[in-house]
């Protein structure tokens, strides 16, 4: 998810919260009798609601439909919170009419590179996602280096070497990449964190 994506993602649900807590927290206090037994006692609808809605023969079904988009609406944002953009399968290259068509394996193919930046010097370890769409992947790869390594060189062979290998190896024109650098201390990785694009 983009940096945009997720903000708007963030004040969606922080509204929808906030909407919940608005409806559902005087509704909770007044059935724990906050204001008084009387008025926990009471039903919830008013005796001029209860009359349309008993006047209307559609009030109900609208209700009910309206609850069940609302409730198919929250499910689906739901399952975006945790579906992966991760290209998952083959990466097929421009079909050949003569020659047919080659598949690539995208685990294959993020191993390579993997392995490929894991041979420069200081590199503790790699770990590359292929994201996106088949045709037009992007790239996110996480690097591990100790002090010894010379980050500058290092983003310099990602960028003019690592990256323009897999795009050969892909036939691609462009593969959008970001690259984050971890300072391994101890053998564990730091908070200090380098982003590349």
């Amino acid at each position: 998810m983009d940096r945009r994506a997720s903000r708007l993602n963030h004040v969606g649900l922080t509204l929808v919260g906030l909407a919940l807590v608005a409806a559902g927290g005087p509704a909770l206090l007044r059935g724990l009798g906050v204001w008084g037994r009387s008025r926990a006692t009471e039903p919830v609808l008013t005796d001029p609601v209860r009359r349309y809605a008993a006047e209307h023969a559609w009030f109900w079904p609208v209700v009910a439909g309206v609850a069940v988009v609302l409730a198919l609406l929250g499910l689906y944002w739901l399952l975006a919170q945790v579906r992966s953009h991760r290209l998952h399968g083959n990466l097929t290259m421009e079909p050949d009419a003569d020659e047919g068509e080659t598949r690539l394996s995208s685990k294959a193919v993020a191993e390579a590179l993997e392995s490929d930046v894991a041979a420069f010097p200081g590199v503790q370890g790699a770990k590359a996602r292929l994201m996106g769409p088949r045709r037009h992947p992007r790239v996110q790869l996480n690097v591990s280096y100790d002090r010894g390594a010379d980050t500058m060189a290092l983003r310099d062979d990602i960028r003019d070497r690592s990256i323009p290998r897999l795009r050969a190896a892909l036939g691609a024109d462009q593969v959008p990449a970001v690259v984050r650098l971890h300072l391994v201390r101890g053998g564990e990785p730091a908070e200090e964190r380098r982003t590349v694009h």
